[in-house]
């Protein structure tokens, strides 16, 4: 008697599987286009499990429907992805230092200096036997209103940097005399920077530019009297350049935190003037981006 109870009031409800109530109902019905699709327009959940809301359908943007489930006014669009940090802050203007390690190129310009002792020799030399290599400090303000071009004036002058020749002396003659020069060179001028960006880190730079040279190398033989504190006197020599020449260059920039940069370019400038052919340079400074 109770089986047959049972399946009396069994037999009065739709026999529904797991696999029809959850693949129907669930998915293709009340969450997505079955009799429910009404209520929720087409496409609220594309599938089962998923928890971003769409209203209008499976590939549109959210829309306000009429209806008793939507709530207008509420957000049901997909979370905004967040931006990662930015590693850098490029500003227009900036200012930097460099030092600058370089060698020159000069002309053979044969060269007399008369002798400063008495009854001494007089030196007898050429440009070759001058110093080719030389350090120099850059200053420079830039601007850069473009992710990829920028434009940086500068001033730059060498470090005195003397060297002696050579000396010569008279045993009858409490006196002794010592030739010695200085190269050094003034520039001021315009680069045009193009900036090819790596990484949040590192941006690839090449430079053409053009700059105000003014050269000098001077040669001078000074005699002594048993120290070289007591000058008697001195002869010289001095050749001097002064033009307007094209440089070219390409290094690379390493930003240290937001607004500081670690930069190191190398420069190849053709000076053709009377004694210097052309410099060579390598230029390690940094940069503060406001």
């Amino acid at each position: 008697m109770k089986k047959f109870l049972v399946i009396t009031v069994l037999s009065m409800f739709p026999v529904v599987s797991y696999a029809q109530y959850y693949g129907g109902y669930y998915n293709a019905g009340y969450y997505n286009t079955g009799s429910y699709s009404g209520s929720y327009n087409t496409g609220n959940y594309a599938g089962v499990g998923q928890t971003t809301a769409n209203y209008g359908n499976a590939n549109s943007a959210a829309q306000p429907v009429a209806n008793n489930n939507y709530v207008p006014g509420t957000n049901y669009y997909a979370p905004h992805k967040v931006q990662p940090k930015k590693q850098r802050e490029i500003g227009q203007i900036s200012v930097g230092a460099d030092y600058v390690l370089g060698y020159s190129s000069y002309k053979t310009v044969d060269f007399v200096v008369d002798a400063a002792l008495t009854d001494g020799k007089d030196y007898v030399s050429d440009t070759k036997d001058l110093d080719r290599s030389f350090n120099s400090l850059s200053l420079n303000i830039g601007w850069r209103p473009l992710r990829y071009i920028g434009l940086e004036a500068f001033y730059q002058t060498s470090l005195d940097d003397n060297k002696v020749t050579y000396t010569e002396s008279y045993s009858h003659y409490p006196e002794f005399a010592r030739g010695e020069y200085t190269v050094s060179y003034k520039v001021y001028g315009l680069d045009l920077l193009g900036y090819i960006p790596i990484n949040d880190n590192i941006d690839f730079i090449a430079s053409v530019g053009v700059g105000k040279y003014d050269a000098e190398a001077k040669v001078k033989v000074m005699a002594y009297e048993d120290t070289s504190h007591n000058n008697l006197r001195s002869t010289s020599e001095k050749f001097t350049d002064s033009k307007w020449a094209w440089r070219v260059g390409g290094g690379a920039e390493i930003w240290l935190s937001k607004h500081l940069a670690f930069r190191i370019m190398g420069r190849w400038t053709k000076i053709d003037g009377d004694f210097m052919k052309y410099i060579t340079e390598i230029n390690f400074g940094v940069r503060y981006h406001f």
